[in-house]
């Protein structure tokens, strides 16, 4: 298991409602990490989240990020994965695979 992270920009006026996930040969979810009333740091899959019109999100450690399964061994260079948008055709990108360790 591994974490990716990026940046997503939406530079029209329309809202997209981003539902979830998918890359190749990989197992991907939308997680978010917050800190609840407690102080404690918690996890949890994010199903769906709206990107307003000019908006940008950083998806950081600590916050919006993707977790990715199934990369022990990678071979490719590249992971090609795609938002999903409701009602819209997906974004599509691509992560560098980088081994570390």
């Amino acid at each position: 298991m591994t974490s990716g992270y990026l940046s997503i920009e939406n530079t029209s006026n329309k809202f997209f409602e981003i539902t979830g996930i998918s890359c190749s040969s990989s197992r991907a979810e939308i997680h978010e990490t917050k800190i609840n009333a407690a102080g404690i740091m918690t996890m949890e899959k994010r199903n769906r989240f709206v990107l307003t019109p000019f908006e940008k999100i950083i998806f950081v450690p600590g916050g919006k990020h993707i977790m990715l399964w199934g990369l022990s061994d990678p071979t490719e260079k590249y992971l090609d994965c795609s938002f999903n948008v409701f009602d819209e055709d997906p974004i599509n990108f691509k992560f560098t695979v980088q081994k570390r360790g």
